[in-house]
């Protein structure tokens, strides 16, 4: 039998496609195509012909022996080309050169992600510690502003004119709530009160220009004035002056 129709008749006879052997044996198609055509003009030198031809019929189950005898008187030389030619092109290890493109550019693509998360890290980090630097320095600033502000305890503050409400005349309660306190009082300019009250006592002043009371407790008073309540005068332990004044009509 012809060697093209033996081989071709097997090939058809496992439903194999030039594709399917193509992919399966890594001979360029238009080799198996002429192996099968007895094209043998097609075919490269006699090394890469044989192998081919050995490949073919060892992939087929055929007798490479039966067949080699035929194929030597058929064959006829055709000049040499490149080997990579003829087989489909395969790595060392066995992977198409495509697949080997693409492995590289994810390995790289893999690399540069890894390098840009990185510099991202860095620069949140550093943005971190710069913003935490400044909060840190913005506090210390503020404790030492606060320190340097703060009144000290027990220091008598300036006088603080408080404003009655509209009335003819200046009525004022002082109230002593949780713990002793020494007062002195003048009512228009003339010594009203000057002593220590204890809690629960209350003392009343009115007048008809103006009240200056000194507290040595000023936590432990509350104040109303013309019925208004002021609240407590200060902290406790605080040594204030206040001054109330009448508040003209209209």
């Amino acid at each position: 039998m012809e060697i093209g129709k033996r081989l071709k008749e097997a090939r058809e006879g496992k439903g194999l496609t030039l594709e399917a052997v193509e992919e399966e044996t890594k001979i360029r198609r238009k080799y198996i195509r002429a192996l099968e055509e007895e094209q043998f003009q097609v075919l490269p030198g006699s090394v890469y012909a044989k192998a081919f031809l050995r490949t073919y019929t060892r992939f087929l189950g055929i007798d490479a022996e039966d067949v080699f005898e035929n194929f030597n008187g058929l064959f006829t030389e055709a000049p040499t080309e490149s080997s990579d030619m003829y087989f489909e092109e395969e790595s060392k290890a066995g992977v198409p050169r495509k697949s080997r493109s693409r492995l590289f550019l994810t390995i790289a693509a893999v690399i540069v992600g890894m390098v840009v998360l990185a510099l991202i890290a860095n620069g949140l980090k550093d943005k971190g510690n710069t913003s935490g630097n400044n909060m840190a320095s913005n506090n210390s600033g503020n404790a030492v502003t606060s320190e340097q502000t703060a009144p000290p305890v027990n220091q008598q503050p300036p006088v603080v004119q408080q404003q009655p409400a509209a009335s003819s005349m200046v009525k004022l309660d002082l109230n002593v709530k949780n713990s002793n306190c020494w007062m002195s009082v003048t009512v228009d300019g003339r010594q009203a009160f000057e002593g220590t009250v204890i809690p629960g006592q209350s003392k009343h002043f009115e007048g008809k220009d103006k009240i200056n009371v000194t507290l040595g407790n000023a936590g432990a008073v509350e104040a109303s004035l013309n019925g208004q309540n002021l609240g407590l005068m200060g902290s406790p332990g605080d040594v204030v002056d206040r001054e109330f004044k009448v508040q003209p009509n209209g």
